[in-house]
């Protein structure tokens, strides 16, 4: 029965014995005394030994207590899920006892890579055994206060009492039996459950234990064989050999592969959510570009050009999405073990191989071929437990091999014909030179030293070949959706635009291929964990100068965000100018000036996360700013004045990128608006920069401001014989034109009676500023051609030549030529009327 539903029944008997109004105090006083505790006699003139409560509040103690008792319930229904730990205990058990028994046989001499995947595979088991232990330390103090809980409600004298008469209330006596009945079964399933979890406990304490105690021994395993790592471990290649028969390298191959596949298997289904997450943007990029692609060829009028400009995604629009995503896979998982590096790696690899058919040609793909198979024999080699001596000649011959390819890739990269992807001449003498140290090591004893070398060498090249390929991918894409994104079917990314975006993006997608390699590299080598660690410690270690104590790290991740930041505002603000040429026309529909505001926004919200992801304290950056305020002071005042100017600017907008403007002597079109100055390209091609502070102290002309109409200016002179209503009559028609606004009406004065003309001023409007020069040039050709048919005649001025010699012309010395005159002279005197 419902709690409420009691309560209420015992309210009404309860007040079933209140007869009248006046007899309360004597019937309550006679309820109560029916209340004695458990083992207390009734005698018939004795008080009670418990201390007398009333019946009302005897009620509501049981229905909190009832209340408490159902809670526990619940908690104890919810028991620990052992699910896990029953798979885990046996998985740890197998893994120690397979741990123990290698390190234990003495016959088995087990590699430096092999006891890396011991190791990662430990963590892997050791952090899921925390996490259960966690889970059990949680159940157990929930246990404890259920226990708490328990032992309060059973020390409470209501479950100790009962009424004297038994036979009045009896729902309440069925109340206080049932609550009796429930703390025990909660008492018990308590007990059980403390059982249960106090095993679980104590196994997975056991397995600590001995996961500890195998950690130790692989730690110290490991040490011994990286100091063992540079010395001699066999014979020199010249002496009789003196290391024992091993297994069969084939049963070698065959162990290890197994082992291998175990981890592999069990470190994919660890990680299946982010494995299956991986797929899926695998397949949204593959459907991302599929779409853009499709677009662009039922859409975009230049569509071949665009297509031309792009290898892979056309052809490969899958593999270049599945290429992307294994790239960058390792990055996302953590503590990856070499069988999942290596299984990673040859998908990567093997995708890239399809891709560069579309790229290099015969003899490239020749030598491709042979690098592909040293690197699959040296990622099988790779994941051997145990050191087998007997790949010592197999090793020898491959990196010989290798050398070979090496030098006939170089060779390739050379000639014209052969498109070999850039910087690989520079990977191939790396190559080279990782086999030569390889073959030195190998012939002096250092096995295992000459395989980790040779083998990484062989997996570093050829990854390195794809991460060249994921770069030129990332291009790909964002080329593609720039070319989409374009609304007009006609329009399509200039060849300057094109190689500009390429250069661009280039950088930072190199930074992140480069990161990509370095990880691969240093855990191919087996020196990634003590590397990092080695740089977690030289970061994080305090420094001091003067009375401020800062960390590398603080300072690398400030200029890593900063860096960032700048980037991304560089590159929205380059994409916004794009886009704005777009809307060259459309003066309202361009970003322009706002352009520096969402630079400004990006570097001011960048520099304020560089702060707080860096931790550098407050007030170390207030006296940094006090300090640039007396730097203003002193002698920045040019520079924040053109801060502060670019500032108006962008929100005053008296220009935009794109208009045509004029201060003082310089006229061009704008092309950028920066924080501290401006380009204009003026109209012989060069790019003056302009300080903002300049744009708003000088007096600025802008042609564009409000449209792009613009006022042209011709001035005609005519011989003063021409007919005057003719002239303008011809010139009236031949302004007559398309591109030639009709409002304002195009106008023709006679201006002015000139020393040898009649100079004609004739006014018309263009509606674009942009083909004022060609209209220009256009309007005059037709009034000459018109003046000419019509001849009227276009004069030019008189002017006397006075002619003092003629060297070169004729033949005669000065002295000849001054007795000629002289007698001329002599003439003119003689007869003076004839002259």
């Amino acid at each position: 029965m419902p709690f409420k539903i009691v309560f209420s029944g015992f309210l009404l008997l309860s007040l079933s014995f209140l007869p009248v109004f006046g007899q309360e105090e004597s019937v309550s006083r006679s309820v109560d005394s029916l209340l004695i505790s458990n083992g207390d006699k009734p005698p018939v003139d004795t008080v009670p030994s418990m201390p007398r409560t009333s019946l009302e509040a005897s009620i509501q103690r049981t229905q909190e207590a009832s209340f408490k008792i159902g809670r526990v319930n619940q908690i104890l229904r919810k028991e620990l899920d052992t699910t896990d730990i029953a798979l885990l205990i046996p998985q740890a058990d197998r893994f120690t006892q397979t741990v123990e028994s290698r390190l234990d046989n003495p016959e088995s001499k087990i590699n430096l890579r092999y006891i890396n995947a011991l190791l990662n595979w430990r963590e892997s088991i050791g952090e899921k055994i925390n996490n259960e232990d966690k889970n059990i330390s949680n159940r157990i103090q929930q246990l404890a206060l259920v226990k708490q809980k328990l032992d309060s409600i059973r020390q409470d004298d209501i479950i100790r009492g009962q009424l004297r008469d038994t036979t009045l209330l009896p729902e309440y006596q069925q109340s206080l039996r049932t609550l009796r009945t429930n703390l025990e079964l909660a008492d018990s399933t308590l007990n059980a459950q403390r059982l249960s979890v106090a095993r679980f406990q104590s196994r997975v304490a056991n397995l600590n234990i001995r996961i500890k105690e195998i950690d130790e021994r692989l730690h110290s395993e490991k040490r011994i064989l990286e100091r063992a790592l540079f010395s001699k471990e066999t014979n020199y290649i010249w002496e009789p050999r003196e290391f024992p028969n091993t297994e069969r390298l084939i049963d070698i191959f065959r162990d290890s592969l197994r082992f291998n596949i175990i981890i592999l298997g069990g470190y994919i289904n660890n990680h299946l959510g982010l494995t299956a997450f991986l797929i899926i943007l695998a397949l949204l990029m593959y459907r991302w570009a599929s779409t853009n692609l499709k677009k662009i060829r039922s859409e975009k009028e230049f569509a071949t050009i665009i297509m031309a400009r792009i290898r892979y995604l056309p052809r490969h629009p899958f593999l270049s999405s599945l290429l992307f995503i294994l790239a960058i896979a390792p990055l996302l998982f953590t503590n990856p073990p070499v069988s999942f590096f290596i299984f990673i790696l040859i998908l990567t690899v093997s995708i890239s191989g399809i891709l560069l058919r579309l790229r290099i040609g015969k003899r490239g793909m020749k030598v491709w071929l042979l690098l592909y198979g040293l690197f699959v024999i040296s990622a099988a080699s790779n994941l051997y437990w145990e050191i087998a001596f007997q790949e010592r000649w197999h090793l020898l011959f491959f990196n010989v091999a290798g050398i070979l390819l090496g030098l006939k890739l170089i060779r390739l990269q050379k000639m014209e014909k052969e498109s070999i992807p850039e910087y690989v001449h520079i990977l191939a003498k790396i190559y080279i030179s990782f086999c030569s140290v390889s073959i030195l090591a190998n012939i002096f004893g250092r096995f295992s030293l000459a395989k980790m070398i040779g083998i990484t060498a062989t997996l570093s090249l050829l990854h390195a070949i794809s991460l060249i390929i994921f770069i030129i991918i990332i291009k790909e894409f964002i080329y593609l959706q720039i070319e989409v994104s374009r609304k007009n079917e006609n329009e399509f990314t200039s060849v300057i635009d094109f190689y500009d975006i390429q250069k661009r993006i280039n950088s930072l997608f190199s930074y992140l291929a480069i990161a990509i390699w370095a990880y691969y590299f240093f855990e191919s080598l087996t020196i990634l964990e003590t590397l990092l660690e080695g740089i977690g410690e030289f970061l994080s270690k305090p420094r001091n100068i003067l009375n401020a104590t800062f960390t590398f790290a603080q300072i690398a991740v400030f200029i890593l965000v900063v860096y960032i930041s700048t980037f991304l505002a560089n590159t929205v603000a380059y994409f916004a100018n794009i886009k704005d040429q777009q809307n060259v026309n459309f003066r309202n529909k361009r970003l322009g000036s706002s352009i520096l505001l969402i630079r400004l926004a990006v570097l001011t919200v960048g520099f304020l996360i560089a702060i707080a992801a860096s931790g550098i304290p407050v007030d170390k950056i207030a006296i940094v700013l006090g300090a640039l305020s007396v730097g203003i002071g002193f002698g920045l005042q040019t520079i924040v004045n053109n801060l502060v100017s670019g500032v108006i600017l962008a929100f005053e907008r008296p220009i935009q990128i794109g208009d045509v403007i004029q201060v003082g002597s310089i006229e061009g079109t704008v092309r950028e608006i920066g924080i501290r100055a401006s380009k204009i390209k003026n109209w012989d091609g060069a790019e003056v920069i302009i300080p903002n502070g300049d744009l708003l102290a000088q007096q600025l002309t802008n042609w564009t401001l409000s449209d792009k109409q613009r006022r042209v200016e011709l001035i005609i002179g005519v011989s003063y014989n021409a007919d005057m209503d003719l002239v303008t009559e011809l010139i009236q028609k031949e302004l007559d034109q398309e591109e030639i606004l009709k409002n304002p009406q195009p106008r023709v004065y006679l201006q002015t009676f000139a020393d040898n003309s009649v100079n004609f001023r004739v006014l018309f409007w263009v509606n674009d500023i942009d083909i004022w020069v060609i209209l220009r040039d256009q309007v005059m050709r037709s009034i000459w051609k018109a003046f000419k048919e019509n001849k009227v005649e276009i004069p030019f001025p008189q002017r006397d030549l006075h002619v003092k010699s003629f060297p070169g012309l004729i033949k005669e010395s000065i002295s000849k030529a001054l007795d000629i005159e002289e007698s001329a002279n002599e003439g003119e005197k003689r007869n003076p009327d004839k002259t």
